[in-house]
């Protein structure tokens, strides 16, 4: 009795868990702000905890495959997607060989040693895990189109000295920024004047066609209207690098973020309208890939004891007895 309260104990909670460690990752992709993985990592070591007791204790096959695949095929109602699909299986049969290597080291130990028999297989397991997850955040993400970068805040650089020499160094213009209030036109006129600050004299004698004198009235007006079609054609440049009509009177900073942002999506980002291939979003599951990868190798350093103790409390409590057999075993002469 106690036995099939426990193997069907097992089964239910290893679907709950299996469930709830999907749809946290599910809520992790999608959900704005929600960039901290740590409800579905605890989910996932819960996961394991009740998949690891039932590989140990739980001797129906037939259930175990069960719970192994109704749990992996449950990440399948977050994305219906064939390939993801196809990553399931092989997830599935990943986790079958995971239990297969446990039970074959149980059935080989003379003496039962949990942490050991379950590091059998912990790297099978962890593979298993990785694929479904990095498969989900990169249909799931690309399906609903937020696989972006983070906003890229220019201001926030320069406000770092050790940033703004290394800037200062590529362009010395960019000193001009330190004015966060500096417009559009400002900075059009500054480097303008900059320009020129070396060649009025020239200029003016340009100006004097024939030895005709020019009154101050109209070199002003000619330089009034010099300074307008300078900042016609300054203004003109940040449009197209800014994709956006500029009257002149905005922040040179502002713009510069919104250029920087336009630039870096255009480079990394997915475009989906004209389905190009998604580099970055593969590079960026491929890195979460690895990420599940040495991060669930550590946390299951910890968990095989915990997985240890709840066995030893089964046995103290007489959930689960230990017997002793004679075996016939070989050895060399």
């Amino acid at each position: 009795m106690k036995k099939n309260i426990l193997k069907f104990s097992f089964f239910f909670l290893s679907l709950v868990a299996a469930f709830f460690s999907w749809f946290s990752v599910s809520r992790a992709i999608t959900v704005p702000n929600s960039s901290v993985w740590l409800l579905p990592m605890l989910w996932f070591s819960f996961l394991y905890i009740i998949y690891s007791l039932e590989f140990v204790l739980v001797s129906e096959k037939l259930l175990i495959m069960l719970s192994i695949g109704i749990g992996i095929f449950s990440s399948f109602v977050f994305v219906h997607n064939f390939w993801h699909f196809f990553i399931l299986l092989l997830a599935f049969g990943l986790l079958l060989i995971s239990y297969h290597q446990i039970k074959t080291d149980l059935g080989q130990n003379v003496k039962l040693h949990l942490p050991k028999t379950l590091r059998m297989g912990k790297v099978s397991f962890i593979f298993a895990l990785a694929l479904v997850i990095s498969s989900q955040y990169y249909f799931q993400a690309k399906a609903v189109g937020i696989l972006k970068l983070p906003t890229f805040d220019a201001s926030t650089i320069l406000e770092n000295s050790w940033a703004r020499q290394i800037l200062y160094k590529l362009n010395p213009d960019l000193q001009k920024l330190n004015d966060k209030n500096l417009t559009v036109d400002q900075l059009i006129l500054q480097n303008y004047q900059d320009s020129q600050a070396n060649s009025d004299e020239t200029d003016l004698l340009n100006l004097a066609q024939g030895n005709q004198v020019i009154s101050p009235i109209n070199l002003q007006r000619i330089e009034d209207l010099r300074k307008q079609k300078i900042l016609e054609a300054g203004r003109e440049q940040l449009e197209t690098m800014a994709n956006r009509k500029l009257t002149g009177s905005e922040k040179v900073s502002d713009v510069l973020t919104e250029i920087m942002n336009q630039k870096i999506q255009s480079l990394v980002s997915p475009d989906y309208a004209n389905d190009k291939f998604p580099a970055v979003p593969l590079g960026m599951a491929f890195i979460l890939f690895l990420t599940v990868l040495s991060l669930g190798a550590f946390i299951l350093r910890i968990t095989v004891y915990i997985v240890s103790f709840i066995f030893w409390i089964f046995k103290s409590t007489r959930v689960v007895a230990i017997r002793k057999v004679t075996v016939e075993m070989e050895a060399i002469e």
